[in-house]
């Protein structure tokens, strides 16, 4: 179940092409409504779930045997994985691409992606959803359009599905676009285009998505939407590839000055300005850098940020980085 509410300024520009929606509605602090990713007539709860139960066995009678390999059965082992999500834990996975973002949330039934790292990286991403037993994607949040981060979305599409795919409002002239806005039309998944914050619950956590505060910048890092993943007591924070102009403005709003246990850096551990201001704010416990082999050349003024607030820092260049929540608390480390 999906559940969401939009607030904030401005304008949600909201693409519906039938097949796969989510039904935005609601006033701010008023309502959550039901933001289900299919069309049609609402049945009832018995009804629904008998008619998914009808629809799924008839998919699964008329699936090959590759195909069927790739869906857990009544009688196949739950992974490690799934029965953590069972557990009631939320897990967040900051994927080891290099010098590129692709982070992957799970909770439940529910599964979230941040950005999708280069093209090159598309058969890591799913060996990495295969070996978790995940097929479908509920949510991917495209932070801007970089090759680095939207490189393997088109593909991911292709393959997996999205319920709903957010990004920032703004063009671009890419190949890696061009393949995404291409993925999207055809698949016919919901696209939002954000021009306000944004925050939707899944699974008993809540996602908050900050947008671009202006139509226009020099620098096209700072059209990065900002993530906050609220679960409990336990908060993440995933900073695209913000500048110093873009942490500004997520510092002048209500969740810039929250608490975060763990941060994602912004633009693979750049710095800027705004950074100690941000690091004061959320006095995180955990730092993430996305970074390849150039991880020797972090600016020593990163580094000595970090090391102020006495952060414990891990990047991507040593392998997938793991976090995993239970609302009160979080282990973070490399996975195994």
């Amino acid at each position: 179940m999906l559940l969401a509410v939009k607030h904030g300024k401005g304008v949600i520009k909201q693409k519906s092409a039938g097949r796969k929606r989510c039904e935005i509605a609601g006033m701010l602090g008023a309502f959550s409504l039901l933001a289900g990713c299919a069309s049609g007539t609402e049945l009832s709860d018995a009804e629904s779930s008998e008619n998914q139960m009808s629809d799924a066995e008839s998919s699964e009678n008329q699936m090959s045997d590759a195909e069927t390999a790739k869906v857990r059965t009544a009688d196949t082992e739950p992974s490690a994985a799934q029965a953590q999500r069972e557990d009631g834990n939320l897990t967040v996975t900051v994927l080891n691409t290099g010098k590129s973002d692709c982070i992957v949330i799970e909770l439940a039934d529910m599964v979230i992606m941040n950005d999708t790292a280069d093209a090159d990286d598309y058969e890591y991403i799913c060996a990495f959803l295969e070996e978790k037993q995940i097929t479908d994607i509920d949510y991917m949040i495209l932070s801007h359009f970089d090759k680095d981060h939207i490189g393997s979305a088109a593909a991911l599409i292709e393959t997996y599905g999205a319920g709903c795919v957010l990004m920032p409002d703004y063009e671009e002239t890419s190949e890696h676009y061009e393949a995404l806005m291409e993925a999207l039309d055809t698949s016919e998944t919901e696209l939002l285009r954000l021009q306000e914050d944004y925050s939707f619950e899944a699974a008993g956590a809540e996602i908050y998505v900050s947008a671009p505060g202006e139509e226009e910048y020099k620098d096209d890092n700072n059209y990065s939407l900002i993530t906050a993943v609220t679960y409990g007591e336990n908060r993440f924070l995933l900073m695209g590839d913000a500048g110093k102009k873009r942490t500004g403005e997520f510092l002048e709003t209500a969740q810039g000055e929250e608490h975060y246990d763990l941060i994602k850096m912004p633009h693979h551990g750049d710095y800027n300005k705004k950074l100690e201001e941000l690091f004061a704010c959320a006095r995180p416990a955990w730092a993430v850098l996305t970074v390849g082999e150039q991880r020797e050349r972090l600016e020593e003024k990163t580094v000595r940020v970090m090391e102020k607030y006495g952060c414990e820092v891990y990047d991507t260049l040593y392998g997938d980085v793991v976090a995993v929540a239970d609302g009160r608390e979080i282990t973070a480390g490399y996975r195994n």
